[in-house]
């Protein structure tokens, strides 16, 4: 499995799937930055493998 994804984090409800996905955590870091410009700080958008997604269960299927 490899790639990486975007969670969302709120206090209230945890983790969340953006549904966005990267080849690398760089472009999974940039595409948090510009979903925090959008949305403001409402949320928190992490950057993170999709093993460690799956390891929180934010994601519950396999990867690429």
């Amino acid at each position: 499995m490899s790639g990486y994804m975007v969670a969302e984090w709120t206090r209230a409800e945890g983790y969340s799937d953006t549904g966005i996905r990267a080849d690398t955590y760089a472009e999974a870091e940039a595409a948090a930055a510009r979903r925090h410009s959008i949305e403001g700080p409402k949320s928190r958008y992490l950057p993170m493998s999709l093993r460690r997604g799956i390891e929180l269960g934010v994601v519950w299927g396999g990867g690429r």
